[in-house]
């Protein structure tokens, strides 16, 4: 059974903290109504803006080479007119073919299939400023933790792995499942998912390190947005370094200061080469609020 822990941020925040979810604190209409209207976005990481306009120009190069090179090759408007269009027409097919899988495969949460998530989701998606609340699935992960946000065409919807519920279907935390909720809203809250903006970034992870420094700063994103609307879920992170059976043993504080000591040239390109941040760094960056997260050094 996964409890839920106090949250072990520290520091001072001056972002607005909605109430704890109806359900869990009894918090009434009223005052979840008022919390959308209070709730602000937090910000973007200060990496991520520039990361991002550096992708775009990385990946709108490597698309203008590549028709180019058709173009040179062919002296052909048809051909390169078909290598233009090959790289949305790709990303386009790779979205919907992942949407498809999880239509055809895994279950979707709803009033009757898992109620206390689907009531997390839509309250959480309220609060967090969507105007259409995003389906979402839970997969069998064969013992992973990990959650995912995607899109296709108009459509938004999450991933939750099997691992976050009992096997009666309630959530084993429920101050962690609401965290993981917030954090991947934040990624559709914040533009992550949006289809030009994957295109335009695409050739960026040919250049090793470019294309996961983007990845690494949008989640610190998301983890600002989870934790402006959620809090009391800060100590989540340690899930994803202790499992669900030894995550209340993790010392959330001791990890977080290896983020500063830790040291070595294998460490500083395993950090590079990695879409996510380690785990070390998100519990530095959710315990201390005063601080961004680290993306590079």
């Amino acid at each position: 059974m996964l409890h839920a822990m106090p949250g072990d941020a520290r520091g001072s925040d001056t972002r607005m903290v909605v109430p704890p979810l109806r359900g869990r604190s009894g918090a009434s209409d009223a005052g979840a109504e008022k919390a959308v209207e209070e709730l602000a976005p937090a910000p973007a990481h200060p990496w991520e803006l520039p990361l991002l306009a550096v992708c775009a120009l990385v990946g709108t190069g490597v698309i203008a080479v590549a028709v180019h090179t058709v173009w040179t090759a062919t002296d052909s408007w048809a051909w390169t007119a078909v290598a233009a269009a090959a790289v949305p027409a790709v990303c386009w097919a790779a979205r919907g073919l992942r949407y498809a899988r999880q239509r055809a495969e895994s279950v979707k949460i709803s009033p009757t299939q898992f109620p206390e998530a689907y009531r997390t989701v839509t309250e959480l998606s309220a609060v967090m400023g969507l105007h259409r609340v995003p389906e979402a699935y839970v997969r069998a992960s064969g013992g992973r933790l990990a959650t995912d946000a995607c899109a296709h065409t108009t459509r938004r919807y999450l991933v939750l792995p099997d691992e976050l519920f009992d096997p009666d279907g309630r959530p084993r935390d429920p101050d962690a499942l609401a965290f993981l909720v917030a954090h991947q809203i934040g990624h559709i809250t914040a533009g992550h998912l949006s289809y030009w903006r994957r295109v335009a970034t695409l050739g960026a992870e040919l250049v090793p390190g470019l294309g996961a420094s983007l990845a690494r700063a949008m989640e610190y994103t998301a983890d600002d947005n989870a934790y402006a609307c959620h809090p009391e879920g800060a100590h989540t992170v340690r899930l994803f370094a202790g499992g669900t059976h030894l995550y209340t043993k993790v010392n959330m504080g001791e990890m977080a200061d290896r983020a500063r000591t830790d040291r070595g040239a294998s460490l500083l390109l395993y950090h590079l080469l990695s879409r996510r941040p380690s785990n070390t760094r998100r519990m530095a960056a959710l315990r201390d609020r005063r601080r961004y997260g680290r993306v590079f050094l």
